[in-house]
């Protein structure tokens, strides 16, 4: 994944490489101009600028806009195994509430957020905001990782920084192009829960397995199987009644760009229409509205010359979003767990035309889809930079002068109409008529109960840069800045200033050794005075050997660069209480005067750290690059990352009966080490045949070294020494067998137990088991380990692209309705076909059917854990790009045809049962589409 330069050019001897906000911007200046052979291929995009790819020592990867080929709304889910280092977590897929977690190198911290740092075209932005663009206004995404590519961010730079360019115009002749990519999506996998004949079966002998007698009769049962009876004996299968089999997806964009002597343009209108999976709602329902998102995106680049020494340059990017939800939900994960909740046969959809089927505990999920009213959401966002950079050459050759105001605000808006609606449950009466009974009634739909909020963020920058060869072997690249922001949140009390300055030296002799310091000074007013200002300095070393003596022109090693770093930065992540204490809080209170009311008081909340700071971290990275044969690239890294300052209460020091909460202390430790490695091979065939296979890993483990935690009774109850959200559960060791199992087994203290009820071990052989017992089991569902395989071919306009991603050493908790039978008198999966019962006892995968809420199977245990890893086919997409000369016979410049897929299918140890990143709620989806792209 490389970014290639076209127009690196040396002015009289002297490298001048001009950055506008993270692009290459080369703007004829002098006639004298040459193009430098050596530096045409790579460049690396990093903090405030970019370099050549041989003159970088910090630890960075990056992927282009055109790689990202998964055919999903939000571009962040476009990142699973994209960039090394970089891990991507799906929660959900529901269309607008979609987005993932992303983190650089795992977790380091237990204590504040733990999110990357967003840069947009050189301004911080938001995860928010980065995840409404789309591919086609990206240049790259590049991911800072280690102290040296961070270090000039300071205090927010230790999660890792996530860079991202947008496109501007880069050609002379005016380019114009329109693509539609049009598909559906279906669940990758849904919950297999029992039809009504094995619900009451199973039903029955939960009933007798819990010492009771069987509800359903022979006739029940019989009247479930023939499906007869559907009003009193119905058999609802809830999801199929729901959710249709696909939902459309569809994205049309156009772009334009150009440039002349003066004037350089890149504008992007996009529209994406992404709709819900939801059956009926909003089509023959006027109090509803179906699932939909649909986001329209914008944006216009432009780059002036102004001058002779004198450029300025404008970036106006923005997005519009519309949400619909049916329903008065934000979202609809409670549609999934009402679906999930009512039995098969707890009432039908309707017990006659037009009335809705329900009962004293559950509503009808259908009638709460078309008939309960719906939410909008609006939202509004744009970024706006304005730029100016002086060449000051007339000083001394080489050196610039840059100035910008950047401009961030995301509006967004909440609207609900609602009503209720009447349901009905059936029965008979005496004379075997049927007789309703009534739950809620109907009402019209009122209220435009509307909320909204807004943020704003206006940031300064200010540099000075350098950048100069001497002799032909010593070149200096040189860059000091400094930035104020302020971030504001409407309807909240305070802002958050930052103001910072930083600045980075690189020296490199001869394309052979290179040397870089940087640093951060970064001030916040997060921080009580006296802790609001740190100094975060890195450093760097590389060495090329492959332009040594003993290795130039070596027709198998082509290139070799070593390097290694090390620095300290912070993360201010901490939230928005000042000094971390809470002001006070309602509570408490005394009766007064003769009527004897009570008066509500007000009690102090957290104590007050008048010490608080940012965390800190010490990072050291040591890699190397390497090319073999002109054909094979190689990339290594191993990291070693020790974060301290973490905020912890001091339940070690300060007692339960200081009356008040602990305050938050910068005393944790956090460790963290690993590496990442990618190769990629590219060929070249005979009859214009290309490819390439590339593979990347990267594996990183914590560990927490301190976090103050309460003193236990057992050794293996304590966090520290474990990895970050380490989950204690109790270790399932099989099923009790018969009674004299539980009898010589120890005490077991949660509820009665009976054979076939799962068995625990008694960790610390006290004789019971209680919650000394959890111990920890397994990983977090954050994965340890990430691969990304890339293969790409062309052959005579055709051409194929596919990409894999996988993860390992992760763990899952199975829980819920899903897992648990009859949980809260809620239905039952097909995992409970293979329960224990006597019968079963050497064979049997899951525990004994019992109709309560069974206190010692539903215990945290590694019965419920499941492996997490997983290999998913994340894209493949097959194109035919027609000749030249026929595109040229219609007037077009390029036309290429194209089909794609998009999370085909997943290889994991869920039995088919459910995703393994998406455990509930709204279900994974996979995407067929079929595109157009044209270029006028």
């Amino acid at each position: 994944m490389r970014n290639n330069i076209k127009n690196i050019i040396y002015i009289r001897r002297i490298l001048l490489v001009s950055l506008l906000f993270g692009m290459n911007c080369s703007f004829a200046m002098a006639h004298t101009l040459r193009v430098d052979t050596l530096l045409q291929n790579d460049i690396n995009r990093v903090a405030y600028g970019i370099q050549p790819k041989w003159m970088t020592t910090g630890a960075v990867s990056s992927v282009k806009g055109n790689e990202l080929k998964s055919f999903v709304p939000n571009i962040a889910n476009m990142l699973n195994g994209q960039i090394p280092g970089l891990v991507v977590q799906q929660w959900g897929c529901e269309p607008g509430a979609d987005s993932p977690a992303m983190n650089a190198r795992g977790v380091n911290t237990y204590g504040s957020g733990t999110g990357l740092f967003i840069v947009i075209d050189g301004f911080q932005s938001t995860e928010a905001y980065f995840q409404q663009l789309t591919p086609q206004e990206i240049e790259s995404i590049t991911l800072l990782k280690d102290a040296s590519a961070t270090a000039i961010y300071g205090s927010k730079g230790a999660n890792g920084v996530l860079l991202i360019t947008t496109k501007r115009g880069t050609s002379d002749k005016i380019k114009i192009n329109f693509s539609i990519q049009s598909g559906f999506q279906q669940p990758l996998r849904l919950p297999e829960f029992l039809g009504a004949y094995d619900y009451a079966t199973l039903y029955n002998e939960a009933l007798v397995n819990d010492g009771k007698s069987p509800f359903y009769t022979p006739m029940d049962l019989e009247a479930y199987k023939t499906g007869n009876d559907p009003i009193f004996h119905p058999d609802v299968d809830w999801y199929g009644t729901i959710l249709r089999k696909a939902a459309p997806i569809t994205n049309y964009n156009f772009t334009a760009s150009g440039s002349n002597e003066y004037f350089r343009y890149f504008v992007l209108l996009n529209v994406l229409d992404d709709r819900s999976l939801y059956r009926k709602a909003g089509n023959v329902s006027d109090f509803s509205k179906n699932g939909t998102y649909t986001r329209y995106n914008f944006r216009t680049n432009i780059d002036v010359k102004l001058s002779k020494r004198l450029q300025g340059a404008v970036t106006l990017g923005g997005t519009i979003e519309d949400k619909t939800n049916p329903g008065t939900s934000e979202n609809t994960s409670g549609m999934f767990d009402l679906m999930s909740s009512i039995a098969p046969n707890a009432f039908p959809v309707y017990v006659s035309t037009g009335m809705y089927g329900g009962n004293s505990m559950y509503s009808n999920p259908l009638g709460d889809l078309m008939q309960t009213g719906y939410t909008s959401y609006n939202g509004r966002s744009l970024q706006a930079i304005f730029q100016l950079k002086g060449d000051l050459g007339f000083i001394t050759p080489g050196l610039s002068v840059n100035g910008a105001v950047g401009f961030n605000t995301y509006f967004k808006s909440y609207s609900k109409k609602s009503r209720q609606y009447a349901r009905y449950s059936v029965d008979r009466d005496n004379a075997d008529e049927i007789i309703y009974t009534t739950y809620g009634q109907n009402t019209s739909l009122a209220g435009d109960e509307s909320s909204s909020s807004q943020w704003r963020d206006y940031s300064l920058q200010a540099s000075l840069n350098y950048n100069r060869t001497f002799n032909g072997l010593h070149n200096i690249d040189a860059i000091y800045l400094g930035s104020y922001n302020d971030y504001v949140v409407t309807g909240t009390d305070l802002s958050y200033k930052n103001i910072a300055m930083g600045g980075r030296v690189t020296y490199s002799y001869d394309k052979r050794y290179i040397g870089e310091f940087s640093f951060g000074y970064n001030g916040t007013e997060n921080f009580p005075k006296g802790h609001r200002f740190g100094f975060f300095p890195a450093g760097s070393l590389g060495w090329i050997l492959s332009n040594e003596a003993f290795l130039k022109g070596n027709p198998i090693l082509n290139y070799l660069k070593l390097r290694a770093s090390y620095g300290i930065v912070g993360n201010d992540n901490i939230g928005g209480i000042r000094y971390m204490f809470d002001q006070y809080y309602d509570g408490y209170g005394y009766h007064l005067g003769n009527s004897n009311n009570v008066q509500d008081g007000l009690v102090q909340g957290k104590l007050a750290n008048p010490d608080v700071t940012w965390e800190k971290e010490k990072k050291f990275n040591v890699g190397f690059e390497a090319t073999l044969v002109n054909k094979i690239d190689v990339s290594f890294d191993y990291f070693i990352q020790k974060r301290s300052n973490i905020l912890s209460q001091p339940y070690r020091t300060v007692p339960d009966y200081l009356g008040i909460s602990r305050p938050d202390i910068n005393i944790g430790k956090v460790g963290n080490k690993g590496l990442e490695t990618s190769i990629r091979y590219n060929g070249i065939g005979k009859k214009d045949l290309t490819y390439f296979v590339e593979t990347s890993l990267w594996y990183a483990k914590n560990k927490v070294v301190y976090n103050a935690e309460a003193i236990q009774e057992n050794e293996y109850l304590y966090g520290t020494g474990r990895i970050v959200g380490q989950p204690f559960v109790l270790e399932a060791i099989g099923f009790f067998k018969d009674e004299d199992d539980i009898l010589k087994s120890p005490t077991q203290t949660f509820t009665d137990v009976r054979p076939g009820d799962i068995k625990y071990k008694d960790q610390n052989k006290d004789g019971k088991i209680d919650s000394n017992d959890y111990y920890p089991i397994g990983y977090t569902s954050m994965p340890q380990i990430t691969l990304g395989l890339h293969g790409g071919i062309t052959f005579k306009g055709f051409d194929m692209d596919i990409f894999f991603q996988g993860a390992a050493n992760r763990t899952v908790y199975c829980g819920g309705k899903y897992y648990h039978a009859f949980q809260n008198d809620a239905k039952v999966s097909s995992i409970a076909l293979g329960r224990w019962t006597p019968e079963t006892a050497e064979t049997a995968t899951y525990p004994r059917l019992s109709s309560e809420n069974n206190l010692n199977n539903y215990q945290a245990s590694s019965f419920w854990q499941k492996n997490g890893n997983f290999l998913k086919l994340r894209s493949l997409e097959i194109g035919y790009t027609l000749p030249f000369q026929l595109s040229r016979k219609i007037n077009l410049e390029k036309v290429r045809i194209f089909a794609n897929g998009t999370n085909l299918f997943s290889l994991d140890h869920m039995d088919g049962f459910t995703d393994p990143e998406t455990m509930s709620g709204y279900p994974a989806l996979r995407t067929i589409s079929f595109g157009l792209s044209i270029q006028l």
